[in-house]
């Protein structure tokens, strides 16, 4: 059982994802972000700090903002701030931006907030797609799914 922004993820081992990214939460608060590419699990974020990886260009500034982007393209992705408030800005298809501020009491996405919620069983809790919409509840690719068992 782990509790993120407010909100309490029993057997779900991934609070958030974003457009196939994990987001995992480990103890501290250390996050990870992972997806899978070819069957096989890629890291962008390994416990806060960038990590190299065929698909991404992953960078952390002095204020330690870490920034992902396309390789290819240079398209911005998402940028985070891992801190005791950690904020997410995700890129989404027509250019535009989604924040995501995960506090001590709730997780706001937009204008939604998630709080005082329990979430079950499912792989990922809260799940936003390309488009900034949103959801709860999704599977884990089997690939990633891996990563979890004991």
């Amino acid at each position: 059982m782990t509790q993120f922004g407010g909100n309490t993820f029993k057997n779900c081992p991934v609070p958030l994802a974003f457009n196939g990214r994990y987001f995992i939460l480990e103890p501290g608060p250390l996050f990870s972000v992972v997806l899978s590419h070819s069957g096989k699990p890629v890291f962008e974020i390994l416990k806060n700090e960038p990590a190299e990886n065929p698909l991404t260009d992953v960078t952390k500034n002095a204020a330690g903002i870490i920034t992902v982007s396309e390789k290819e393209t240079g398209k911005f992705l998402y940028k985070f701030r891992p801190e005791s408030e950690t904020s997410i800005v995700f890129g989404k298809i027509d250019g535009d931006t989604t924040t995501v501020v995960i506090g001590d009491k709730n997780i706001k996405v937009g204008t939604n907030t998630f709080q005082n919620n329990m979430v079950s069983g499912c792989g990922a809790g809260i799940v936003i797609d390309d488009k900034g919409d949103m959801g709860m509840g999704c599977p884990i690719p089997p690939e990633l799914n891996q990563l979890f068992q004991r």
